[in-house]
């Protein structure tokens, strides 16, 4: 799940933060990559889903845009092959390696919408890929929602250091899993430090938490968005999930505090969105799209 209120990356733009998607239609238009070598073993898994294109008005719309997060083109897990798209559309990549689509609408008529189906391919391997953080300084500062400086934050952190990274990383996820309550959706992102103050939340909240208290003790810590399946699958808006993965041992590691999973099953997690405070991309501070104009995005 994501949280409510993001701002728009300029003027015009409205950010969406929610869950959005998801049947599917046949796909007309691809764009594809060459994957590059890939270390453990490597399982192809093929997504889909749905979403429409509304006009809430009575009267025509014209020059409408969205852009949104498709998987992204490449973590130290994932390869995205191909996506296809049964409108026209492009497709951008940003610094963190995000995948972002846009679909631009001429003209909707009153009370109109259009149905966009999406299908990605990709390629995930087991064992993440050695990646070095020449640049750690991202992953370890206070953001939004990530108070790493909160006293108590602060306070629970000192308390978890251990002797090694991945121990106190181990730490930091026994501890969480085990004295936070899981919420069920809430609506509306809440934070590291109020997740420890009510100790419950829902899965935005372990994540957020985890990579708290992780930075807090200098290790590199973010959060992701995206969907876990072991299998081909037609997504559901309501499965969107948010872990957080941690930088030991020289890579990325997958720590999912709510679903109780400590480092496997890596491939099973797609990855739509790496949190960042900051605007990197068209989609800016929105967990999944952000619209340019008056019509709506709804699920299909």
């Amino acid at each position: 799940m994501g949280g409510a209120g993001a701002r728009p990356a300029q003027a015009g733009m409205r950010a969406v933060n929610r869950r959005t998607c998801l049947r599917v239609l046949p796909a007309a238009f691809a764009w594809v990559l060459s994957p590059p070598a890939r270390a453990g073993e490597a399982v192809q898994r093929q997504l889909r889903w749905s979403f429409e294109l509304v006009n809430p008005l009575s009267r025509d719309l014209a020059d409408q845009a969205v852009w949104l997060y498709v998987p992204a083109a490449e973590t130290p897990v994932q390869t995205l092959d191909a996506v296809r798209l049964s409108v026209p559309w492009t497709l951008t990549r940003d610094a963190l390696g995000h995948a972002v689509v846009e679909v631009r609408v001429p003209h909707l008529p009153a009370l109109g919408r259009r149905v966009v189906s999406v299908t990605a391919d990709l390629t995930l391997q087991d064992l993440p890929r050695e990646t070095p953080l020449t640049d750690p300084a991202p992953w370890l500062r206070g953001e939004r929602f990530i108070e790493v400086d909160d006293p108590a934050v602060r306070a629970l952190a000192a308390g978890l250091r251990r002797t090694t990274p991945a121990e106190t990383a181990r730490a930091v996820y026994d501890w969480v899993r085990g004295h936070l309550e899981y919420a069920g959706y809430v609506p509306e992102d809440r934070g590291a430090a109020d997740a420890l103050a009510r100790r419950r939340g829902d899965c935005t909240e372990y994540a957020y938490l985890v990579t708290a208290l992780a930075r807090a003790n200098g290790i590199p810590a973010r959060m992701v968005g995206g969907h876990d399946t072991d299998r081909n699958a037609v997504l559901r808006a309501a499965d969107y999930h948010n872990w957080a993965e941690l930088h030991f041992d020289g890579r990325w590691n997958l720590v999912d505090a709510q679903k109780e999973r400590w480092l496997r099953p890596a491939d099973q997690y797609v990855a739509f969105r790496i949190y960042r405070d900051a605007v990197l991309n068209p989609v800016g501070l929105a967990h999944r799209y952000a619209v340019r104009g008056e019509m709506d995005v709804r699920p299909a």
